[in-house]
């Protein structure tokens, strides 16, 4: 593999620290960095290997594997289609780079009350409670969401911009009936359901208990049609006959939302789903063996599939595959 290429997915494999924008914006900048006549040089299957070396070091990081799938599918057009890979690359970038806004100024639009409960750390949460906190006075209830705590550092930071409370986060369902709404960010969005912290099906089944209308945050660089499903999990035993069990992430099924709010508009679960299952998927995934379509009567072979890495996680996997437990800072 063409050595730039390979320090790039090197480095990737390797970030503890970055969420997924950041990975996202350091991978496009790397390629972006290789010359046109370099870039043309390089053997398309060196190309493929190259997406696939991205996706193997995170596998569960929907972004990336979004750059690997558009990457193997200019390779499968041939030298013509990698020509054009600077000008898809710049694209993304640019919507990214949009992104943000465009999900604050449509949540500020669709989302309503004052109070509004999220749970975790986003900065797409936060820019769009920023967004709304300009239309009016609002209060943010924010889950503490252990076992890391984002939850506590997130409502210090906005806590000086807007009213903030802290709640356990066994007390989300008792609280949730005093609220007017419920946000999440998320990590991923497939068709398989959201992929966020752990605390975020809490939120949006208390949402739904409560009949408290719950939105889904999420910029469409992390929706992926395959489902990314590493949800860090680990067991560690801690004395005699004892273990603790630690998840990190969960699946939210999208049927628990009133409405998605991305950059592309807000969708109605249905209508999601339906843009989900319309992405392309590049041939080259199943013939190296790396994902696979599930059974036809499940689901449409053209609009998902699963990863061969695993469906359930296995004991002991480590906790810092995907990123450190500090979440990233961001502004506001």
């Amino acid at each position: 593999m063409d050595r730039r290429l390979h320090a790039i997915a090197d480095s990737l494999a390797g970030d503890v620290r970055s969420g997924a924008a950041e990975m996202m914006g350091t991978v496009l900048d790397g390629i972006l960095a290789i010359p046109d006549d370099d870039a043309a040089a390089i053997p398309t299957r060196e190309w493929e290997d190259f997406a696939v070396a991205m996706h193997r070091g995170k596998p569960s990081i929907a972004p990336v594997f979004n750059i690997a799938n558009s990457i193997m599918l200019l390779a499968e057009e041939g030298a013509s289609g990698l020509a054009r890979l600077r000008e898809v690359l710049t694209e993304m970038k640019k919507m990214e780079k949009r992104s943000g806004p465009l999900i604050a100024e449509e949540a500020a639009r669709s989302v309503k009350g004052d109070w509004i409960m999220t749970t975790s750390y986003s900065s797409t949460v936060a820019k769009a409670l920023l967004a709304l906190s300009e239309r009016r006075s609002v209060k943010v209830t924010i889950t503490e969401s252990a076992p890391g705590a984002e939850g506590r550092q997130f409502a210090r930071l906005l806590s000086e911009h807007m009213d903030c409370e802290i709640i356990y986060d066994s007390t989300i369902f008792a609280r949730m009936a005093d609220v007017d709404a419920a946000i999440t960010g998320a990590d991923s969005m497939t068709g398989g359901g959201l992929i966020n912290k752990v605390g975020t099906r809490a939120l949006a089944e208390a949402a739904r208990s409560a009949g408290v209308p719950a939105y889904a945050l999420c910029g469409w660089s992390k929706v992926c049609p395959v489902i990314l499903s590493d949800l860090m999990v680990r067991d560690e035993v801690i004395g005699e006959r004892l273990s603790e069990h630690i998840q990190v992430f969960e699946s939210t099924p999208l049927d628990l939302f009133a409405e998605a709010i991305t950059d592309r508009g807000t969708m109605t679960p249905p209508h999601l789903r339906t843009a989900i299952k319309s992405g392309r998927v590049a041939r080259g995934w199943s013939a190296r063996g790396l994902i696979r379509a599930p059974p036809p009567e499940s689901i449409s072979r053209t609009s998902a599939l699963w990863p061969l890495q695993g469906r359930r996680p296995r004991t002991g996997s480590t906790l810092c595959n995907r990123r450190s437990a500090r979440p990233p800072p961001f502004r506001l």
